[in-house]
């Protein structure tokens, strides 16, 4: 059988189905670790692997899909990682498929900065079980059922620090069409991972086939690997107390038609599936022609954790917001001085709405660690922003730091013809899938003549190749001059713009600004070098975003002049400049305090929304008045964007922890004994289920509102409910595996036998309907949560 890398992409291979439906049929008790059975009962996993296999399945999944050390470490295993993963091997090979996929599932744990989870601790532990699936002989590793970009990607990354072999990713999205967690598109998530290495992405569990499909069709459009596509067999539904898949391996089958032909290689199925699934896979689609693929969009592709910018030849101009650098803004490196990123996030907010397409994060100021705040400030815009992000500094271990913890597909600026340059920053690029923007300098300085700069260029280029960059890595920067120094400087750089991307086909950027310094009327400078290199070919600017002006005629000409060297000394412009007003209008003022509180509420702005609480205080207004007309209805009106879709979780986790901080500020200005609750919430995970993070948002947004919340955590048992329902008013309840809402419906009724508490429920797998048969309160995401507790407790209160 040929090496399962000769294969991949030049025909249909199939891929086995689930697991833990066959070990419920094989009565297996839920209570038992899947992956302690690899050891104790090993014949009943080679069994299941023996039957996908005689029903055709070309590539088996090994039973390690909680294999890492944090997941085993829940059932007291944790000291058995490679004994475990290395038998889930030897019984996938032993039940005879070609080709073994080594599975490594989520960790449960949520990093950074959705999470408390550290990059390092996560990486360690992929990286772990990874490395004991290879020692073992697998054909590739295959990461699957990600919710979340960031963990996909440290996935990815730990499996390429161990092996070189195919490392295949599927993500779970939802019926939004983004992943549950991150909030990420099927297409960016192609573009993030195929970055860092993979081999191979698509999609797993979460929908069934027809849910699927038009996802399928995106992420084929949007990148050149393979696809991979292994839906759930239909959408669940809770029948007779048992969560029921009602899709048929006939309709499996058929669908697989339709995957491949919509762009996909490698076709399986997920919960609810049998090798009767796998068997009509192979019927229908074994043997059908892969579809042709579109030959990729030349240029740089750029990927935050929830959206894509392609920069190059027909592309619309991408513009880089420049005013995250701390260089002349006294604000800005005060503020990082003091560990504090309130004013990185309003620039970013600035910047983004004003319609910059990628922001650039400078954090070099005096007395700051580049080291420890630039990764924090990364963090911190990815949960903030949906734009790429552009990582400006020249030191290389702070690069280091933002870019490894970084979900998305940056660009670094930069990398210049200087040998240590070259020798710092391309494996960096390399190792954490970056693109890099070029500099046209070297160790003699920046050339004068066109013609040396893009020397320069291609001297980059030939050891960017050799390190193992492509053209569609790199984004030339030319170098704009200050006309005010170097008369002909604006024009050698228009020619090198122009020679770099006509001849050499190479994607061009330029920092427009530099070119008006030591002038006046700078921003109508700005304004025609910019649109004097748009005509040479210039693909991306580094901008004020805010700044926009229109020129007439006559300053647009004076401005050329000055900029093609035909104004000596400047004096004609300086004289037109001095005479008329073209700078641009100050911004509004920010507001009143209410107004910046509450924005900064909305911004999840932990380091001002206090110190704002104080100031509103001061003024005289009560803190009762500060929380009900200014924090709620802020925090509200986040709650209702999410509700439409125009904000994602990262924007409400941080909107949280800053509504929180402002009203523990608040409630500090009460006289003490007088600071009450909203009232008493018991939270938990229903038992047999580990996933917290639905929990953890719906916790954060009730402590952020007053209510005072014991967390009971995951696996939580009926009896424990029970015992602290006593003394609350609202119990929730939690579930995100359809496995687990017997054990909700269990939990409720414990609820229920020990007093008065209202029950509410919600999770992944939870719908109204079974909400109702339970008679039960429900939510379907954290702002719905808060409404909902809100009103049980009004209800409650009414009555007596």
């Amino acid at each position: 059988m040929p090496d399962i890398g000769r294969r991949l992409g030049r025909e249909v291979l199939v891929i086995d189905g689930a697991m833990g439906t066959m070990l419920q049929r094989a009565a297996v008790p839920p209570e038992i670790a899947p992956m302690q059975l690899n050891i104790t009962a090993p014949e009943v996993i080679e069994e299941v692997h023996r039957l996908y296999a005689l029903a055709g399945a070309e590539c088996a999944t090994t039973n390690s899909f909680g294999g890492t050390r944090i997941k085993l470490a829940a059932h007291g295993l944790d000291d058995q990682v490679a004994e475990l993963n290395r038998a889930a091997v030897r019984l996938a090979r032993a039940g005879g498929a070609p080709h073994i996929l080594g599975d490594i599932g989520p960790t449960g744990l949520v990093l950074e900065p959705l999470g408390t989870a550290v990059f390092d601790e996560v990486f360690d532990a992929f990286r772990e079980q990874a490395a004991a699936l290879v020692a073992e002989g697998v054909d590739a590793l295959l990461i699957e059922t990600m919710t979340d970009i960031a963990e996909a990607r440290c996935a990815v990354l730990a499996a390429r620090s161990v092996t070189d072999l195919p490392v295949f990713v599927t993500c779970t999205f939802g019926l939004n069409g983004r992943m549950d967690l991150s909030g990420t598109e099927p297409e960016t998530a192609a573009v993030i991972l195929a970055a860092v290495g993979a081999s191979a992405v698509g999609m797993n569990c979460g929908l069934g086939p027809e849910q699927m499909l038009p996802l399928v069709e995106r992420m084929a459009a949007a990148t050149t690997l393979p696809v991979i596509v292994q839906p759930n067999a239909g959408l669940p539904q809770l029948v007779g107390g048992a969560t029921v898949f009602p899709g048929t391996a006939l309709e499996m089958g058929e669908y697989a038609a339709r995957f491949v032909d919509a762009g996909a290689a490698l076709v399986g199925s997920c919960c609810g599936s049998t090798p009767e699934f796998t068997g009509s896979i192979v019927d229908f689609a074994k043997e059908r022609r892969l579809a042709g693929r579109a030959a990729p969009t030349a240029g740089v592709t750029l990927a935050g954790p929830r959206g894509v910018v392609r920069i190059g030849p027909g592309q619309p101009l991408a513009r880089i917001g420049e005013r995250i650098n701390p260089t002349g803004k006294k604000r800005l490196a005060d503020s990082l001085r003091a560990g504090a990123l309130d004013v990185v996030r309003e620039y970013a907010i600035e910047q983004t709405d004003a319609g910059a397409d990628l922001l650039d994060v400078n954090v070099g100021a005096a007395g700051v660690v580049q080291s420890d705040v630039l990764p924090k400030a990364v963090l911190a815009l990815s949960g903030l922003v949906d734009v790429p992000l552009v990582i400006d500094t020249t030191d290389h271990a702070a690069l280091e730091a933002a870019l490894r913890v970084y979900p998305g597909r940056a660009l670094i600026n930069s990398v210049s013809g200087e040998a240590d340059s070259l020798a710092a920053v391309l494996p960096l690029a390399v190792r954490y899938g970056a693109a890099v923007v070029v500099l046209a300098l070297d160790d003699d300085g920046i050339p004068h003549a066109a013609d040396a700069r893009v020397a320069v260029v291609r001297r980059v280029r030939e050891e960017a190749h050799a390190a193992g960059l492509t053209d569609d890595d790199l984004l030339v920067d030319t170098l704009v001059l200050a006309a005010a120094t170097e008369e002909m400087g604006a024009s050698a750089t228009l020619d090198a713009i122009r020679t770099v991307s006509h001849d050499l086909g190479l994607a061009t950027l330029a920092g427009v600004s530099n070119v008006s310094h030591g002038l006046p009327g700078r921003p109508a400078l700005n304004a025609r070098f910019l649109t004097l290199a748009v005509a040479a070919g210039l693909n991306a600017a580094i901008v004020n975003p805010s700044e926009r002006i229109e020129l007439d005629d006559a300053t647009a000409s004076a401005a050329a002049d000055v900029l093609l060297g035909r104004d000596p000394r400047a004096e004609r412009w300086i004289a037109l400049a001095t005479s008329q007003a073209h700078e641009p209008v100050p911004p509004a003022s920010g507001g009143d305090v209410p107004t910046r509180l509450g924005r900064a509420i909305e911004r999840g702005d932990t380091d001002s929304a206090p110190d704002l609480v104080d100031e509103l205080i001061g003024e005289g207004i009560a803190p009762q008045a500060v929380i009900a007309e200014v924090l709620t209805p802020a925090i509200q009106r986040l709650g209702d964007a999410y509700g439409r879709g125009e904000v994602f979780l990262p924007q409400l986790i941080a909107a949280a922890d800053a509504m929180k901080a402002a009203f523990g500020r608040a409630k500090s200005h009460l006289p003490e004994g007088s600071a009450a609750h909203e009232g008493r919430v018991v939270f938990g995970t229903v038992k047999g289920d580990i996933h917290s993070i639905g929990k953890d948002i719906c916790v954060s947004m009730l402590e952020s509102q007053g209510y005072l919340v014991e967390d009971l955590g995951v696996d939580v048992s009926p009896e424990r409910f029970a015992e602290a329902a006593v003394a609350a008013d609202v119990v929730c309840l939690s579930a995100l595996m359809t496995t687990t809402l017997r054990n909700m419906e269990i939990a409720a009724g414990a609820v229920r036998a020990v007093g008065p508490a209202s029950v509410l429920v919600g999770g992944a797998v939870v719908t109204r309907d079974f909400a109702d048969s339970l008679g039960a309160g429900y939510s379907e995401d954290a702002p719905g949560c808060v409404s909902a507790v809100r009103e049980a407790i009004e209800t409650s209160r009414g009555r007596a």
